[in-house]
């Protein structure tokens, strides 16, 4: 089997005094799709911010396409193709949907204009609203920004 993408090892991680994360270790291979499920307050968040870099653990490692995240900025793990999608419909609801989809492709490079090409491909309802301020989309459509 390849290398994993995304390899978490023995995380522990606090807040404060509080034993947020105890030894949760997983990988991710390419392609798969991988999901954390556990009631309010089991450390989902937790764990995804301490992936993304948001937070550190305190022992265990992070590894992303084999480098270490150890000593990475967020920012820079974001650069890097590792990032978070929230859930809900998290949209500038005073900017236009072109304008929000311009926000979430700042770290793609050159050809921004060429990925709102094939997002409008995707999603023709959102090329027709391009104009419209996103905070007056449908709650459906709004949800087809973040998808």
């Amino acid at each position: 089997m390849s290398e994993p993408v995304l390899k978490v090892e023995n995380i522990n991680v606090y807040h404060g005094s509080i034993h947020a994360i105890k030894g949760i270790s997983f990988e991710v291979y390419e392609g798969e799709i991988v999901t954390l499920i556990g009631a309010n307050g089991a450390g989902k968040s937790t764990t995804l911010n301490t992936v993304s870099g948001l937070l550190h653990p305190a022992t265990g490692s992070v590894s992303f396409l084999g480098e270490s995240l150890a000593k990475i900025p967020p920012h820079k793990i974001v650069e890097r193709g590792l990032a978070q999608v929230p859930e809900g419909r998290r949209v500038f609801a005073q900017m236009t949907v072109q304008e929000n989809l311009e926000m979430g492709a700042y770290t793609q490079g050159d050809d921004i204009e060429g990925d709102l090409e094939k997002v409008y491909g995707l999603f023709p309802r959102l090329k027709e609203r391009m104009r419209q301020t996103a905070g007056t989309l449908s709650g459906g459509e709004q949800r087809l920004k973040t998808a």
